[in-house]
Protein backbone atom coordinates (compact mmCIF):
# COMPACT_ATOMS: atom_id res chain seq x y z
CA UNK A 1 0.00 0.00 0.00
CA UNK A 2 3.37 2.35 0.26
CA UNK A 3 5.24 1.61 -3.21
CA UNK A 4 6.18 -0.46 -5.86
CA UNK A 5 9.22 -0.88 -5.00
CA UNK A 6 8.40 -2.54 -2.00
CA UNK A 7 6.12 -4.69 -4.03
CA UNK A 8 8.82 -6.70 -5.70
CA UNK A 9 10.76 -6.65 -2.62
CA UNK A 10 8.28 -9.12 -1.34
CA UNK A 11 8.80 -10.93 -3.92
CA UNK A 12 10.96 -13.51 -2.01
CA UNK A 13 8.58 -13.90 0.98
CA UNK A 14 6.09 -14.95 -1.09
CA UNK A 15 7.97 -17.03 -2.98
CA UNK A 16 8.76 -18.78 0.33
CA UNK A 17 5.77 -18.71 1.47
CA UNK A 18 4.16 -20.73 -1.13
CA UNK A 19 7.48 -23.16 -0.68
CA UNK A 20 6.47 -23.37 3.01
CA UNK A 21 2.78 -24.17 2.45
CA UNK A 22 2.29 -25.28 -0.98
CA UNK A 23 -1.57 -26.27 -0.98
CA UNK A 24 -2.02 -22.40 -0.09
CA UNK A 25 -4.12 -19.50 -2.16
CA UNK A 26 -1.46 -16.36 -1.69
CA UNK A 27 -3.66 -13.15 -2.37
CA UNK A 28 -2.36 -9.80 -2.50
CA UNK A 29 -4.11 -6.64 -1.54
CA UNK A 30 -3.19 -3.15 -2.96
CA UNK A 31 -3.93 0.41 -3.67
CA UNK A 32 -5.11 0.82 -7.02
CA UNK A 33 -2.05 2.69 -7.78
CA UNK A 34 -0.31 -0.06 -7.80
CA UNK A 35 -3.13 -2.58 -9.48
CA UNK A 36 -1.13 -2.92 -12.26
CA UNK A 37 1.86 -4.60 -10.93
CA UNK A 38 -0.07 -7.45 -9.74
CA UNK A 39 0.47 -9.19 -12.97
CA UNK A 40 4.35 -9.05 -12.15
CA UNK A 41 4.29 -10.26 -9.26
CA UNK A 42 4.95 -14.58 -9.12
CA UNK A 43 2.95 -16.99 -7.08
CA UNK A 44 0.04 -15.01 -6.35
CA UNK A 45 -3.63 -16.29 -7.22
CA UNK A 46 -6.01 -13.99 -6.37
CA UNK A 47 -5.60 -9.50 -5.99
CA UNK A 48 -7.53 -7.20 -4.07
CA UNK A 49 -7.82 -3.63 -5.34
CA UNK A 50 -8.88 -0.94 -2.66
CA UNK A 51 -9.58 1.87 -5.07
CA UNK A 52 -8.94 5.47 -3.79
CA UNK A 53 -8.52 6.63 -6.73
CA UNK A 54 -12.53 7.16 -7.73
CA UNK A 55 -12.49 9.67 -4.57
CA UNK A 56 -10.75 11.89 -6.61
CA UNK A 57 -13.60 12.31 -9.26
CA UNK A 58 -15.57 15.40 -8.48
CA UNK A 59 -18.73 14.39 -10.83
CA UNK A 60 -18.48 10.55 -8.43
CA UNK A 61 -18.35 12.40 -5.43
CA UNK A 62 -20.74 15.29 -5.27
CA UNK A 63 -21.06 16.35 -1.78
CA UNK A 64 -17.48 15.02 -0.75
CA UNK A 65 -19.07 13.37 2.05
CA UNK A 66 -17.00 11.46 4.11
CA UNK A 67 -19.67 8.62 4.81
CA UNK A 68 -19.16 7.53 1.50
CA UNK A 69 -15.37 6.80 1.83
CA UNK A 70 -16.45 5.05 5.22
CA UNK A 71 -19.13 2.77 3.66
CA UNK A 72 -16.95 1.96 0.56
CA UNK A 73 -14.04 0.65 3.29
CA UNK A 74 -17.01 -0.89 5.31
CA UNK A 75 -18.07 -2.70 2.30
CA UNK A 76 -14.90 -3.79 0.82
CA UNK A 77 -13.34 -5.26 4.47
CA UNK A 78 -16.75 -7.18 5.26
CA UNK A 79 -15.97 -8.83 1.56
CA UNK A 80 -12.47 -9.29 2.50
CA UNK A 81 -13.34 -10.79 6.60
CA UNK A 82 -16.28 -12.98 4.96
CA UNK A 83 -13.43 -15.39 3.28
CA UNK A 84 -11.92 -16.44 6.71
CA UNK A 85 -8.38 -16.13 5.76
CA UNK A 86 -5.54 -18.37 8.12
CA UNK A 87 -2.61 -15.88 7.60
CA UNK A 88 -2.51 -11.88 7.33
CA UNK A 89 1.29 -10.01 6.73
CA UNK A 90 0.84 -6.29 6.95
CA UNK A 91 3.82 -4.91 5.50
CA UNK A 92 2.64 -1.27 5.52
CA UNK A 93 3.67 0.25 8.80
CA UNK A 94 0.84 3.18 7.83
CA UNK A 95 -1.64 3.44 10.63
CA UNK A 96 -4.55 3.24 8.13
CA UNK A 97 -3.10 -0.35 7.63
CA UNK A 98 -3.18 -0.95 10.74
CA UNK A 99 -6.85 -0.11 11.71
CA UNK A 100 -7.88 -2.09 8.40
CA UNK A 101 -6.13 -4.92 9.83
CA UNK A 102 -7.74 -4.71 13.19
CA UNK A 103 -10.95 -4.18 11.64
CA UNK A 104 -10.35 -7.73 9.68
CA UNK A 105 -9.77 -9.62 13.00
CA UNK A 106 -8.15 -12.54 11.33
CA UNK A 107 -6.67 -14.83 14.04
CA UNK A 108 -2.76 -14.87 12.65
CA UNK A 109 -0.91 -11.71 11.71
CA UNK A 110 2.55 -10.76 11.02
CA UNK A 111 3.31 -7.05 11.17
CA UNK A 112 1.63 -3.57 12.05
CA UNK A 113 -1.61 -3.84 13.51
CA UNK A 114 -3.44 -2.59 16.39
CA UNK A 115 -5.99 -4.41 19.29
CA UNK A 116 -9.00 -3.05 19.84
CA UNK A 117 -8.30 0.30 21.94
CA UNK A 118 -6.54 0.89 18.98
CA UNK A 119 -2.83 0.29 20.50
CA UNK A 120 0.00 -0.24 18.51
CA UNK A 121 1.16 -3.43 18.01
CA UNK A 122 3.95 -5.19 15.93
CA UNK A 123 4.61 -8.87 17.21
CA UNK A 124 6.81 -10.91 15.25
CA UNK A 125 10.40 -10.15 16.35
CA UNK A 126 11.27 -9.00 12.77
CA UNK A 127 8.98 -6.91 12.33
CA UNK A 128 9.33 -4.67 15.94
CA UNK A 129 13.04 -4.31 14.52
CA UNK A 130 11.59 -2.79 11.09
CA UNK A 131 9.85 -0.40 13.65
CA UNK A 132 12.81 0.79 15.31
CA UNK A 133 15.00 0.49 12.22
CA UNK A 134 14.01 3.55 10.73
CA UNK A 135 15.36 5.63 13.59
CA UNK A 136 18.26 3.71 14.10
CA UNK A 137 19.78 3.97 10.55
CA UNK A 138 23.31 4.68 10.90
CA UNK A 139 23.36 0.98 12.68
CA UNK A 140 21.43 -1.13 10.31
CA UNK A 141 22.72 -3.66 7.08
CA UNK A 142 19.54 -5.09 6.75
CA UNK A 143 17.62 -4.90 3.43
CA UNK A 144 14.29 -4.75 3.42
CA UNK A 145 13.64 -7.92 1.50
CA UNK A 146 15.51 -9.66 4.60
CA UNK A 147 13.20 -7.56 7.29
CA UNK A 148 9.82 -9.24 4.90
CA UNK A 149 10.84 -12.56 4.53
CA UNK A 150 12.38 -12.81 8.26
CA UNK A 151 8.93 -11.44 9.49
CA UNK A 152 7.23 -14.08 7.43
CA UNK A 153 9.13 -17.32 8.64
CA UNK A 154 10.85 -17.51 5.89
CA UNK A 155 15.11 -17.94 5.97
CA UNK A 156 15.60 -15.20 2.60
CA UNK A 157 20.06 -16.63 2.15
CA UNK A 158 20.49 -16.76 -1.78
CA UNK A 159 17.14 -15.32 -2.62
CA UNK A 160 16.60 -12.92 -5.13
CA UNK A 161 13.67 -10.10 -5.95
CA UNK A 162 11.82 -11.32 -8.92
CA UNK A 163 9.19 -10.75 -11.23
CA UNK A 164 7.02 -12.24 -14.33
CA UNK A 165 9.07 -11.51 -17.66
CA UNK A 166 6.65 -9.56 -20.00
CA UNK A 167 5.02 -12.62 -22.42
CA UNK A 168 3.80 -10.34 -25.75
CA UNK A 169 6.34 -8.08 -27.74
CA UNK A 170 4.55 -4.60 -27.67
CA UNK A 171 4.77 -1.64 -30.05
CA UNK A 172 6.95 0.09 -27.54
CA UNK A 173 9.63 -2.39 -27.43
CA UNK A 174 9.45 -3.17 -31.36
CA UNK A 175 10.96 0.19 -31.21
CA UNK A 176 13.52 0.34 -29.38
CA UNK A 177 16.95 -1.39 -31.52
CA UNK A 178 18.25 -4.48 -30.39
CA UNK A 179 22.26 -3.92 -32.35
CA UNK A 180 22.68 -0.71 -29.79
CA UNK A 181 23.73 -0.54 -26.75
CA UNK A 182 21.31 0.31 -24.80
CA UNK A 183 21.24 2.31 -21.09
CA UNK A 184 18.30 3.19 -19.52
CA UNK A 185 18.01 7.04 -17.54
CA UNK A 186 15.36 6.96 -14.31
CA UNK A 187 16.17 10.70 -13.60
CA UNK A 188 12.92 10.78 -11.41
CA UNK A 189 12.30 9.62 -7.94
CA UNK A 190 9.12 9.88 -5.13
CA UNK A 191 10.95 12.79 -3.65
CA UNK A 192 12.32 15.62 -5.55
CA UNK A 193 15.48 16.03 -3.30
CA UNK A 194 16.44 12.17 -4.06
CA UNK A 195 17.24 13.15 -7.24
CA UNK A 196 20.74 13.21 -9.18
CA UNK A 197 20.57 16.51 -11.30
CA UNK A 198 19.68 16.93 -14.71
CA UNK A 199 22.95 18.62 -15.73
CA UNK A 200 24.79 15.14 -14.44
CA UNK A 201 22.27 13.32 -16.17
CA UNK A 202 23.21 14.82 -19.27
CA UNK A 203 26.66 15.19 -18.72
CA UNK A 204 27.01 11.54 -18.58
CA UNK A 205 24.40 10.91 -21.64
CA UNK A 206 26.95 12.97 -23.75
CA UNK A 207 29.76 10.81 -22.14
CA UNK A 208 28.12 7.46 -23.16
CA UNK A 209 27.36 8.34 -26.66
CA UNK A 210 30.47 9.75 -27.55
CA UNK A 211 32.86 7.52 -25.84
CA UNK A 212 30.13 4.20 -26.46
CA UNK A 213 27.82 4.45 -28.99
CA UNK A 214 25.05 4.30 -26.58
CA UNK A 215 21.81 5.06 -26.99
CA UNK A 216 19.66 6.48 -24.25
CA UNK A 217 16.18 5.69 -23.16
CA UNK A 218 14.49 8.37 -20.99
CA UNK A 219 12.17 6.04 -18.52
CA UNK A 220 9.77 7.54 -15.74
CA UNK A 221 5.95 7.83 -14.73
CA UNK A 222 4.44 11.04 -16.76
CA UNK A 223 5.12 13.42 -13.72
CA UNK A 224 8.40 12.86 -14.62
CA UNK A 225 8.24 13.97 -18.54
CA UNK A 226 9.44 17.76 -17.01
CA UNK A 227 12.96 16.35 -15.74
CA UNK A 228 13.68 14.33 -18.32
CA UNK A 229 12.93 17.13 -21.28
CA UNK A 230 15.34 19.16 -19.16
CA UNK A 231 18.08 16.23 -19.26
CA UNK A 232 17.14 16.22 -23.30
CA UNK A 233 17.73 20.12 -23.69
CA UNK A 234 20.91 20.04 -21.68
CA UNK A 235 22.03 16.62 -24.13
CA UNK A 236 24.31 17.85 -27.11
CA UNK A 237 23.83 14.60 -28.92
CA UNK A 238 19.82 14.14 -29.18
CA UNK A 239 19.33 11.90 -32.18
CA UNK A 240 20.58 9.22 -29.68
CA UNK A 241 17.93 9.73 -27.37
CA UNK A 242 14.45 8.07 -27.11
CA UNK A 243 11.58 9.68 -24.56
CA UNK A 244 9.66 7.19 -23.22
CA UNK A 245 8.72 8.99 -19.82
CA UNK A 246 4.64 8.52 -18.94
CA UNK A 247 4.72 6.71 -22.15
CA UNK A 248 4.49 3.04 -21.16
CA UNK A 249 2.29 0.69 -19.23
CA UNK A 250 4.54 -1.40 -16.60
CA UNK A 251 4.51 -4.37 -18.62
CA UNK A 252 6.44 -2.39 -21.65
CA UNK A 253 8.71 -0.88 -18.77
CA UNK A 254 9.68 -4.50 -18.40
CA UNK A 255 9.82 -5.13 -21.63
CA UNK A 256 12.38 -1.82 -22.55
CA UNK A 257 14.76 -2.79 -19.19
CA UNK A 258 14.84 -6.12 -20.75
CA UNK A 259 16.60 -4.86 -23.38
CA UNK A 260 18.69 -2.21 -21.61
CA UNK A 261 22.77 -2.97 -20.54
CA UNK A 262 22.72 -0.76 -17.95
CA UNK A 263 19.91 1.53 -15.92
CA UNK A 264 20.94 4.69 -14.06
CA UNK A 265 18.29 5.35 -11.51
CA UNK A 266 18.15 6.81 -8.38
CA UNK A 267 16.09 4.79 -5.87
CA UNK A 268 13.31 3.98 -7.50
CA UNK A 269 10.49 0.83 -8.13
CA UNK A 270 12.02 1.07 -11.42
CA UNK A 271 15.03 0.19 -9.46
CA UNK A 272 14.27 -2.80 -8.33
CA UNK A 273 11.66 -3.68 -11.48
CA UNK A 274 15.41 -3.79 -13.78
CA UNK A 275 17.10 -5.85 -10.77
CA UNK A 276 14.49 -8.46 -10.72
CA UNK A 277 15.14 -8.39 -14.49
CA UNK A 278 18.40 -9.28 -14.65
CA UNK A 279 19.58 -5.43 -16.41
CA UNK A 280 22.86 -4.27 -14.57
CA UNK A 281 21.97 -1.04 -12.11
CA UNK A 282 24.00 2.06 -11.31
CA UNK A 283 22.18 3.04 -8.26
CA UNK A 284 22.39 6.71 -6.72
CA UNK A 285 21.19 7.32 -3.31
CA UNK A 286 20.48 10.81 -1.64
CA UNK A 287 18.63 12.48 0.95
CA UNK A 288 17.01 9.86 2.77
CA UNK A 289 17.33 6.81 0.39
CA UNK A 290 19.52 4.84 2.26
CA UNK A 291 21.24 1.93 0.36
CA UNK A 292 21.59 -0.64 2.98
CA UNK A 293 17.55 -0.69 3.52
CA UNK A 294 16.81 -0.39 -0.29
CA UNK A 295 19.54 -1.50 -2.43
CA UNK A 296 18.72 -4.16 -5.69
CA UNK A 297 18.59 -7.29 -3.77
CA UNK A 298 20.56 -9.26 -6.01
CA UNK A 299 24.01 -9.13 -6.81
CA UNK A 300 26.13 -7.53 -8.65
CA UNK A 301 24.85 -4.03 -8.96
CA UNK A 302 26.61 -0.69 -8.36
CA UNK A 303 25.37 2.05 -6.05
CA UNK A 304 26.72 5.74 -4.83
CA UNK A 305 26.21 7.64 -2.14
CA UNK A 306 27.37 10.43 -0.50
CA UNK A 307 30.23 10.11 1.57
CA UNK A 308 29.29 12.86 4.39
CA UNK A 309 28.18 12.93 7.89
CA UNK A 310 24.83 13.73 7.57
CA UNK A 311 23.91 11.19 4.76
CA UNK A 312 21.26 9.88 4.78
CA UNK A 313 19.14 12.27 6.10
CA UNK A 314 16.98 10.71 8.96
CA UNK A 315 12.93 10.96 8.40
CA UNK A 316 11.21 14.02 8.70
CA UNK A 317 14.07 16.12 8.04
CA UNK A 318 13.91 18.40 5.24
CA UNK A 319 17.20 19.58 4.08
CA UNK A 320 17.20 23.15 2.57
CA UNK A 321 20.91 22.38 0.80
CA UNK A 322 21.13 19.11 -0.46
CA UNK A 323 24.67 18.61 -1.37
CA UNK A 324 24.53 15.12 -1.63
CA UNK A 325 23.96 15.14 -4.88
CA UNK A 326 26.81 17.05 -5.89
CA UNK A 327 29.24 14.39 -4.57
CA UNK A 328 28.62 12.24 -7.11
CA UNK A 329 30.08 13.06 -10.47
CA UNK A 330 29.07 11.94 -14.02
CA UNK A 331 33.06 11.03 -14.69
CA UNK A 332 32.25 8.43 -11.89
CA UNK A 333 29.33 6.35 -13.26
CA UNK A 334 30.84 6.65 -16.61
CA UNK A 335 34.59 4.75 -15.39
CA UNK A 336 32.50 2.32 -13.81
CA UNK A 337 30.34 1.54 -16.96
CA UNK A 338 33.51 1.64 -19.54
CA UNK A 339 35.34 -0.43 -17.16
CA UNK A 340 32.32 -2.80 -16.47
CA UNK A 341 32.00 -3.03 -20.86
CA UNK A 342 35.21 -4.29 -20.90
CA UNK A 343 35.81 -6.86 -17.67
CA UNK A 344 32.52 -7.29 -17.06
CA UNK A 345 33.51 -6.53 -13.17
CA UNK A 346 32.91 -3.44 -11.40
CA UNK A 347 36.55 -1.15 -11.65
CA UNK A 348 36.72 2.82 -9.94
CA UNK A 349 38.74 5.11 -11.75
CA UNK A 350 41.98 6.33 -9.92
CA UNK A 351 39.41 9.84 -9.35
CA UNK A 352 37.48 7.88 -6.24
CA UNK A 353 39.79 6.64 -3.44
CA UNK A 354 39.99 7.53 0.15
CA UNK A 355 39.68 11.21 0.09
CA UNK A 356 36.51 11.42 -1.91
CA UNK A 357 33.24 12.11 -0.30
CA UNK A 358 31.78 9.63 -2.08
CA UNK A 359 31.03 5.75 -0.90
CA UNK A 360 30.38 3.23 -3.74
CA UNK A 361 29.07 -0.77 -2.80
CA UNK A 362 28.51 -3.52 -4.75
CA UNK A 363 25.62 -5.90 -3.79
CA UNK A 364 26.71 -9.49 -3.09
CA UNK A 365 26.00 -12.78 -1.28
CA UNK A 366 28.75 -13.43 0.78
CA UNK A 367 30.18 -16.47 1.87
CA UNK A 368 27.34 -17.51 4.26
CA UNK A 369 24.90 -16.63 1.43
CA UNK A 370 23.59 -13.25 3.07
CA UNK A 371 22.93 -10.48 1.18
CA UNK A 372 25.48 -7.32 1.80
CA UNK A 373 26.95 -4.22 0.47
CA UNK A 374 30.76 -4.50 -0.32
CA UNK A 375 32.85 -1.60 0.06
CA UNK A 376 34.87 -0.76 -2.97
CA UNK A 377 36.14 2.34 -1.44
CA UNK A 378 38.80 1.85 0.99
CA UNK A 379 37.50 4.30 3.76
CA UNK A 380 39.16 4.66 7.52
CA UNK A 381 37.19 2.21 10.06
CA UNK A 382 35.27 4.62 12.38
CA UNK A 383 33.40 2.82 15.39
CA UNK A 384 29.91 3.45 14.03
CA UNK A 385 31.38 0.93 10.92
CA UNK A 386 32.51 -1.75 14.04
CA UNK A 387 29.14 -1.06 16.07
CA UNK A 388 27.19 -1.44 12.84
CA UNK A 389 28.65 -4.67 11.48
CA UNK A 390 28.32 -6.07 15.25
CA UNK A 391 24.64 -5.10 15.57
CA UNK A 392 24.36 -7.35 12.40
CA UNK A 393 25.86 -10.21 14.10
CA UNK A 394 23.76 -9.79 17.24
CA UNK A 395 20.29 -9.13 15.55
CA UNK A 396 20.71 -12.48 13.20
CA UNK A 397 21.29 -13.94 16.09
CA UNK A 398 18.35 -12.75 18.40
CA UNK A 399 15.98 -12.49 15.32
CA UNK A 400 16.29 -15.61 14.21
CA UNK A 401 16.18 -16.93 17.99
CA UNK A 402 19.87 -18.84 17.46
CA UNK A 403 21.04 -18.45 21.33
CA UNK A 404 24.87 -17.53 20.66
CA UNK A 405 27.34 -15.86 18.03
CA UNK A 406 29.51 -17.92 16.57
CA UNK A 407 33.50 -17.24 15.74
CA UNK A 408 32.88 -18.29 12.40
CA UNK A 409 30.66 -15.73 11.72
CA UNK A 410 32.98 -12.82 13.39
CA UNK A 411 35.61 -14.27 11.94
CA UNK A 412 33.90 -13.51 8.43
CA UNK A 413 32.62 -10.44 9.43
CA UNK A 414 36.60 -9.60 10.55
CA UNK A 415 38.48 -10.09 7.88
CA UNK A 416 35.63 -8.03 5.76
CA UNK A 417 36.38 -5.29 7.49
CA UNK A 418 40.47 -5.47 7.47
CA UNK A 419 39.91 -6.07 3.46
CA UNK A 420 37.42 -2.91 2.74
CA UNK A 421 38.02 -0.90 5.42
CA UNK A 422 42.07 0.87 6.76
CA UNK A 423 41.98 -0.54 10.11
CA UNK A 424 45.25 1.33 10.84
CA UNK A 425 43.63 3.01 13.66
CA UNK A 426 42.83 0.09 15.46
CA UNK A 427 43.78 1.43 19.18
CA UNK A 428 41.89 4.67 18.90
CA UNK A 429 38.71 2.88 18.52
CA UNK A 430 39.49 0.29 21.16
CA UNK A 431 39.64 3.17 23.35
CA UNK A 432 36.03 4.81 22.31
CA UNK A 433 34.97 1.49 22.71
CA UNK A 434 35.68 1.26 26.56
CA UNK A 435 33.07 4.29 26.82
CA UNK A 436 30.49 2.40 24.75
CA UNK A 437 30.58 -1.20 26.74
CA UNK A 438 30.52 1.34 30.42
CA UNK A 439 27.23 2.46 28.52
CA UNK A 440 26.07 -0.97 28.19
CA UNK A 441 26.81 -2.32 31.15
CA UNK A 442 24.61 0.73 33.08
CA UNK A 443 21.70 -0.45 30.95
CA UNK A 444 22.31 -4.02 32.06
CA UNK A 445 21.55 -2.61 35.66
CA UNK A 446 18.87 -0.73 34.91
CA UNK A 447 17.27 -3.80 33.43
CA UNK A 448 18.03 -6.27 36.42
CA UNK A 449 16.53 -3.81 38.48
CA UNK A 450 13.60 -3.50 36.32
CA UNK A 451 13.68 -7.79 35.95
CA UNK A 452 13.78 -7.84 40.12
CA UNK A 453 10.52 -5.69 40.41
CA UNK A 454 8.61 -7.39 38.10
CA UNK A 455 9.59 -10.39 40.31
CA UNK A 456 8.49 -9.13 43.45
CA UNK A 457 5.21 -8.09 41.53
CA UNK A 458 4.81 -11.75 40.44
CA UNK A 459 5.39 -12.56 44.38
CA UNK A 460 2.64 -10.38 45.53
CA UNK A 461 -0.08 -10.79 43.17
CA UNK A 462 0.31 -14.97 43.16
CA UNK A 463 -0.14 -14.82 46.90
CA UNK A 464 -3.82 -15.49 49.12
CA UNK A 465 -3.89 -11.50 49.70
CA UNK A 466 -2.73 -9.35 46.79
CA UNK A 467 -0.25 -6.41 48.20
CA UNK A 468 -1.78 -3.26 46.31
CA UNK A 469 0.20 -0.58 47.80
CA UNK A 470 3.82 -2.56 47.72
CA UNK A 471 3.08 -3.45 44.05
CA UNK A 472 1.86 0.17 43.31
CA UNK A 473 5.22 1.50 44.52
CA UNK A 474 6.99 -1.39 42.23
CA UNK A 475 5.29 -0.09 39.43
CA UNK A 476 6.43 3.40 40.57
CA UNK A 477 9.77 1.82 40.15
CA UNK A 478 9.14 0.35 36.97
CA UNK A 479 8.49 3.26 35.36
CA UNK A 480 11.09 5.39 36.50
CA UNK A 481 13.79 2.51 35.40
CA UNK A 482 12.02 2.45 32.08
CA UNK A 483 12.75 6.13 31.81
CA UNK A 484 16.23 5.87 32.79
CA UNK A 485 16.81 3.20 30.04
CA UNK A 486 15.47 5.65 27.03
CA UNK A 487 17.10 8.55 28.11
CA UNK A 488 20.09 6.52 28.06
CA UNK A 489 19.31 5.36 24.33
CA UNK A 490 18.62 9.09 23.75
CA UNK A 491 21.83 10.16 24.79
CA UNK A 492 23.48 7.22 23.61
CA UNK A 493 23.17 6.88 19.65
CA UNK A 494 25.46 3.56 19.69
CA UNK A 495 22.99 1.39 22.26
CA UNK A 496 19.62 2.93 20.93
CA UNK A 497 18.60 0.06 18.81
CA UNK A 498 18.71 -2.13 21.98
CA UNK A 499 16.60 0.80 23.88
CA UNK A 500 14.21 0.78 20.95
CA UNK A 501 13.82 -2.72 20.88
CA UNK A 502 12.86 -3.19 24.45
CA UNK A 503 10.50 -0.36 24.11
CA UNK A 504 8.92 -2.21 20.66
CA UNK A 505 8.38 -5.34 22.76
CA UNK A 506 6.85 -3.68 25.87
CA UNK A 507 4.21 -2.12 23.55
CA UNK A 508 2.95 -5.77 23.10
CA UNK A 509 2.72 -7.10 26.53
CA UNK A 510 -0.63 -7.10 27.01
CA UNK A 511 -3.10 -8.91 29.71
CA UNK A 512 -5.85 -7.76 32.20
CA UNK A 513 -3.57 -10.01 34.87
CA UNK A 514 -1.42 -7.84 36.65
CA UNK A 515 1.13 -11.76 37.14
CA UNK A 516 0.74 -12.10 33.88
CA UNK A 517 1.38 -9.24 32.51
CA UNK A 518 4.69 -9.02 34.94
CA UNK A 519 5.84 -12.24 33.89
CA UNK A 520 5.87 -10.81 29.95
CA UNK A 521 7.64 -7.37 31.22
CA UNK A 522 10.02 -9.21 32.87
CA UNK A 523 10.70 -11.40 29.85
CA UNK A 524 11.39 -7.94 28.35
CA UNK A 525 14.47 -7.06 30.86
CA UNK A 526 15.44 -10.41 30.54
CA UNK A 527 15.93 -9.48 26.48
CA UNK A 528 17.30 -6.33 26.96
CA UNK A 529 20.10 -7.95 29.49
CA UNK A 530 21.07 -10.67 26.75
CA UNK A 531 21.54 -8.44 24.14
CA UNK A 532 23.31 -6.06 25.85
CA UNK A 533 25.73 -8.40 27.18
CA UNK A 534 25.86 -10.59 24.05
CA UNK A 535 26.82 -6.91 21.82
CA UNK A 536 29.38 -6.09 24.50
CA UNK A 537 30.96 -9.45 24.50
CA UNK A 538 30.62 -9.42 19.95
CA UNK A 539 31.85 -5.95 20.11
CA UNK A 540 35.14 -7.31 22.30
CA UNK A 541 35.87 -10.23 20.40
CA UNK A 542 35.36 -8.56 16.97
CA UNK A 543 38.19 -5.67 18.47
CA UNK A 544 40.91 -8.45 19.58
CA UNK A 545 40.36 -10.19 15.95
CA UNK A 546 40.61 -7.12 14.04
CA UNK A 547 43.79 -6.12 15.66
CA UNK A 548 45.65 -9.75 14.81
CA UNK A 549 44.41 -9.23 11.37
CA UNK A 550 45.53 -5.95 11.36
CA UNK A 551 49.22 -6.91 12.31
CA UNK A 552 49.17 -9.60 9.87
CA UNK A 553 47.88 -7.81 7.07
CA UNK A 554 50.40 -5.07 7.84
CA UNK A 555 54.08 -7.37 7.95
CA UNK A 556 52.90 -8.80 4.69
CA UNK A 557 51.80 -5.23 2.94
CA UNK A 558 54.04 -4.52 -0.18
CA UNK A 559 54.71 -1.15 1.31
CA UNK A 560 57.16 -2.76 3.72
CA UNK A 561 58.87 -4.98 1.50
CA UNK A 562 61.58 -3.69 0.02
CA UNK A 563 61.58 -3.69 -4.18
CA UNK A 564 64.43 -2.64 -6.05
CA UNK A 565 64.56 0.57 -8.44
CA UNK A 566 62.07 2.06 -5.75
Amino acid sequence: MTRMGDMIQTTPLIKGLKEKYPNSKITLLVTSDFASAVPLIPDVDDSIVIDFKQFKVIENWEDQSWIKIYRYLENSLEVIKSKDYDLLVNLSHSKFSALMVGFLGIKNVVGFHCNGFGDRKTGHPWMQYFGVEVFNRLYNEFNLVEIFSGSGGIDVKGREIEVLRPKSKSLVGKLIPTTDLLIGFQAGSSLEGRRWSTQSFAKLADKLIEKTNAKIVMLGVESESKVAEEIISRIKNKDRISNLTGKTSLSELAEVLQKCEYLVTNDTGTMHLAAALGTKILGLFFAHAHPYETAPFSPGHLIFQAGISCAPCSYGVHCNNIVCVDKVHPEHLFAAIENHMLTQSWILPETINENSEVNVYETIFDINMNFRLRPLVRHRLELDDLIRSCYTLLWRATLEERMEVDSFMINSVCENLVQEYDCSNIEMIDEQLEKKTTILKGISRLAYKGKNLCGEIIKGSSGRKEKFQEMGKYGEGITEIDKDIEIMGLSNPEVKSLTDMFNKRKENVEDNNICSMAIETRKCYIDLISECEKLREILENCLRKLSNLQSCYNSHNSINVAVPGR
